[in-house]
């Protein structure tokens, strides 16, 4: 909530007036404003509001709008990691564990049979990674 709520109070604040490029006016005008590109690109690359011909607070509702989206493609990332993370210590917790799979295409198996939904959120270069580390880490518990 405390993300997403200056965005909210922006809307709240905004909602009883019309944009100008939803306001009647000059069809000539409006034809302008809406040919006009939302975003454009400055000197480094950043994407940032059309400052000419389209209404500021349109601009920042997308890139708010955009903000929220980022905001949860990172919470299913950390969602999915974390879910992941436990699976690895629900399999793979004893020595006899890094004697059993000799190979990491056998602890994946194993793993995408515990989860598949979990496990198929990740590339298969992705999971032999978690993989790797999760056994370093018992390697170095144990040995």
């Amino acid at each position: 909530w405390d993300r997403v709520k200056p965005f909210y109070d922006i809307v709240q604040n905004y909602y009883p007036t019309a944009s100008d490029i939803f306001s009647g006016g000059d069809s000539t005008t409006l034809r302008d404003s809406v040919i006009q590109p939302r975003m454009v690109l400055t000197e480094n690359g950043a994407a940032i509001p059309n400052q000419q011909g389209w209404p500021l607070r349109e601009a920042a509702m997308l890139m708010a709008c955009t903000g929220i989206a980022r905001f949860c493609l990172d919470t299913m990332d950390a969602q999915f990691e974390t879910a992941f993370q436990a699976l690895l210590k629900t399999h793979f917790y004893r020595r006899e564990h890094l004697e059993d799979f000799t190979s990491i295409s056998q602890a994946d198996d194993q793993l995408r049979k515990g989860s598949l939904t979990v496990t198929g959120y990740f590339s298969p270069q992705q999971r032999q990674t978690r993989i790797e580390n999760h056994f370093e880490e018992l390697r170095s518990k144990f040995l």
